[in-house]
């Protein structure tokens, strides 16, 4: 377990835990190392990033968080909001100790609002509670994620989230109308709400969507939501080579004029894990891989017409077979192997590069053939699998043997990024930046871009208080 890196923060005192108790009572705060160690992690698979906090408080109110920030920025105490902590990228580790600020008791759903077309919600609750809730008055939400029964609505905001139906609905970002806040130092301040559109001043909401918690503590969301889909259908499509698989996005968005909600990607590997880890059987095992794609509707001759259409298409372009699910049940059982596929990899390969990248449509192929070769070379598994509709996906790096992992992984995880870059990708899609990734940040931004980024979060944390150690290289120190 890491110790803090950094100097410059406060180590907290029985003065400072007497205060925490008062705020929030002692049943809502924890100092046990027992239970602190279950803070000091995420699901990040790299036992490197684990780091102890000091203290866990779980404030109820966003007035306990007001008096708890100011006290903390007075002190020069480090500050780290976490939700669910079912994150990839180290984004809720407390990587400078000081205090985890744990948002899971700020769990209400505040209001649903059918006219306007918004829910409003607090930061700890399960986005898919905030579906449940909504089924009743035939809404959804849009944007959640594929982790979407563990995360919390306020972690996806952290992250912008992105999910296996991002290809027709887009992500977390295109969903939040509204974001209540309280600084580091402690105000609160609002941006956004009901409204549908906002232009007026620079947009401070969508730069805190996606911030992972490094410019202020979300305490209250609104979210946009649509329509229910009254229809959906499923299909599940074996490909008989992986370049055939790769070029459907444009074949159905493209020749067809048709957005899916879902175009996913699952090599033959990580399908074996998923059934094995599932413990079922699938069809068409020796097909390099298969393709999910779902299709939503307010009608069944719309959704009938439109799976047929792409159906047929699917098999004369290389499909071995397409099944059809066009009820609920068998529709998540297919959906329930996809989702399975991340942790039947975690809980079967001990070591593992597990990385997740954006790339354009157009340079899939050289990347899925990038990937083919590093494995071969270096003697890895590499199960791969994603959202082919929008060009992010999961890739995994895993020895055959231990012996040497600790001297190739760095080399590995290396040659992996600068591939992403020469093919126009992006370092992460969906999980964030972290811990995890931040050395790797120059390879994607040059020194003018890290230096605005960096003046944005001293204007935003003076004291860099608030999620230190996360995202860039090095961490930032306030100037005189």
């Amino acid at each position: 377990m890491r110790k803090p890196m950094n100097q410059q923060f406060k180590k907290i005192d029985s003065q400072d835990i007497a205060f925490f108790r008062k705020v929030v009572g002692d049943a809502f705060m924890l100092t046990h190392p027992e239970a602190l160690a279950n803070y000091a992690k995420d699901e990040t698979p790299d036992e490197t990033l684990r780091h102890l906090p000091e203290v866990v408080v779980k404030p109820k109110t966003v007035e306990e968080i007001q008096e708890i920030m100011r006290y903390c920025f007075e002190k020069s105490i480090p500050v780290t909001p976490r939700g669910a902590g079912s994150g990839l990228s180290g984004g809720a580790i407390p990587a400078q100790g000081g205090v985890i600020l744990s948002l899971e008791r700020m769990n209400r759903i505040l209001e649903i609002d059918r006219e306007n077309f918004i829910v409003v919600v607090e930061p700890g609750v399960i986005t898919n509670e905030i579906n449940r809730k909504l089924k009743e008055f035939g809404l959804f939400y849009a944007g959640y994620p594929m982790s979407l029964e563990t995360c919390q609505i306020g972690g996806n905001i952290a992250e912008n989230a992105g999910g296996g139906k991002a290809v027709k609905y887009g992500v977390t970002g295109h969903y939040v109308r509204g974001l209540e806040i309280v600084t580091s130092w402690g105000e609160v301040l609002c941006f956004g709400g009901k409204t549908q559109k906002d232009v007026t001043g620079y947009d401070i909401l969508h730069l805190l969507v996606g911030s992972e918690g490094t410019l202020a503590i979300v305490t209250k969301i609104y979210l946009r939501v649509l329509p229910r889909p009254r229809e959906r259908a499923v299909l599940l499509c074996p490909f008989s080579s992986i370049e055939a698989a790769l070029r459907t996005p444009w074949l159905i968005m493209g020749e067809l004029g048709v957005v899916p909600a879902a175009i996913e990607l699952m090599s033959r590997q990580s399908l074996e894990f998923a059934y094995q880890y599932c413990d079922s059987t699938y069809p068409f095992q020796d097909a390099p891989c298969h393709l999910l794609v779902e299709i939503d509707g307010q009608s069944e001759e719309e959704v009938f017409s439109v799976y047929r259409l792409i159906g047929e298409k699917l098999l004369a372009e290389g499909a071995q077979e397409v099944f059809v699910a066009d009820e609920s049940s068998s529709a998540e059982e297919i959906w329930k192997i996809r989702r399975a596929i991340p942790e039947a990899i975690h809980q079967t390969l001990p070591l593992e590069i597990n990385e997740d990248v954006s790339l354009p449509l157009a340079a899939l192929y050289d990347f899925v053939r990038f990937i083919e070769r590093l494995s071969k070379e270096n003697n890895l598994l590499a199960p791969f699998y994603g959202h082919l509709g929008d060009g992010n996906l999961h890739v995994t790096l895993a020895p055959l043997k231990s012996t040497g992992w600790e001297t190739l992984e760095p080399e590995l995880r290396k040659k992996f990024y600068q591939e992403v870059k020469r093919l126009g990708g992006a370092l992460t899609g969906e999980h964030g930046v972290g811990l995890k990734r931040k050395e790797y940040l120059p390879l994607f931004l040059g020194p003018a871009e890290l230096r605005l980024l960096q003046k944005i979060k001293q204007v935003f944390d003076p004291k860099g208080i608030l999620n230190p150690g996360k995202i860039f290289p090095e961490q930032v120190t306030p100037k005189e």
